[in-house]
């Protein structure tokens, strides 16, 4: 793969992850059935939070605290070109600090922002949360260390451990990483549920539970959304956001829209879920696969672009070493 590829999934993988958080934004709390009573119909496009609704002072195309946690990781991998826990911890302390107003922050990253500011160090500070929100923090790691396996395990595990120390939140970290890894190295040739599968039997070893929900959301891309979503769960749990954002993506590996528009419709978590699936497809298909309205309208799209485009270069860099070396 040439290096303008690379770029072009790696800009895709945040943007797409952006985009699918934005899109879900209104929608993040709500069941299926009152997304439709609040909006009038299923969510196609960036909308305002309905009045009363935690995110309601966002104007259309905003993301939430999924994408600011996330791109702090990225910008700490960027000054760092690797994971610094003890850097990371500090951007995550700063982040809970500064975000105002808060964008729907997770309890258990607060919990944590909270025994970092009374001193404890990052490998202490973590709390038995089985959440998602360490997960959404990981497709920069899947990017940067897309070409060692064990070094990606280590950063993802370094990175969750500072929020979430619960056996399923890291197994669901380390998945995030590592399938974005695989899809940015992937080749049209290539079956995105195959590389599922192999993500699944990698995190084996932390949570046997984790990897078997990843192995049968391979098994049912037949079933239809409603029954699906509803069988894996839509809530914000590692064990059901990220196989429900697996599905999504499996039911439509190339089409950013219908993946995403899956994904925030389903209810409960789904600006998590989308921005899972969003950052599945670009990470595969790249940026061009996101539809250009949704890029236009999105919040810090330059700021985004420019960051995915850094991380590939943080990438491709050794790989030049070793062809010229």
């Amino acid at each position: 793969m040439d290096s303008k590829e690379l770029r072009n999934r790696c800009t895709g993988a945040l943007v797409g992850f952006a985009a699918g958080d934005a899109l879900g934004m209104p929608a993040e709390f709500l069941s299926r059935d009152q997304i439709r009573r609040y909006y009038g119909k299923p969510i196609s496009d960036y909308l305002r939070a309905h009045p009363g609704h935690a995110n309601d002072f966002l104007p259309p195309g905003s993301y939430t605290s999924n994408t600011q946690t996330m791109l702090a990781t990225a910008e700490c991998l960027i000054e760092c070109r690797r994971m610094d826990p003890a850097l990371q911890a500090e951007a995550l302390l700063a982040w809970c600090r500064d975000g105002s107003p808060p964008r729907t922050p997770s309890t258990a990253n607060l919990g944590a922002c909270r025994h970092l500011a009374s001193g404890k160090p990052w490998h202490k500070s973590g709390v038995f949360s089985g959440g998602c929100a360490a997960a959404m923090r990981m497709p920069p790691i899947g990017l940067v260390y897309c070409f060692s396996p064990d070094e990606l395990t280590r950063a993802a595990l370094d990175d969750c451990i500072i929020t979430h120390t619960e056996p399923k939140a890291k197994a669901a970290a380390v998945a995030v990483a590592y399938l974005t890894s695989r899809l940015l190295r992937s080749d049209e040739r290539s079956w995105p549920a195959d590389q599922i599968l192999e993500t699944a039997d990698h995190i084996a070893y932390i949570d046997q539970d984790f990897a078997a929900v990843l192995r049968w959301s391979t098994q049912i891309t037949h079933l239809p959304p409603d029954e699906a979503l509803f069988e894996i769960g839509t809530s914000s749990d590692a064990f059901e956001a990220v196989p429900a954002a697996i599905y999504c993506f499996l039911k439509h590996p190339r089409s950013f829209s219908g993946a995403v528009l899956t994904a925030v419709n389903a209810g409960d978590a789904p600006n998590s879920i989308g921005a899972l699936a969003g950052s599945f497809v670009g990470a595969l298909s790249g940026l061009n696969a996101i539809d250009k309205r949704w890029q236009d309208g999105l919040e810090n799209i330059d700021v985004l672009i420019g960051v995915g485009r850094t991380l590939a270069d943080i990438l491709i860099e050794p790989q030049k070493s070793v062809r010229h070396g």
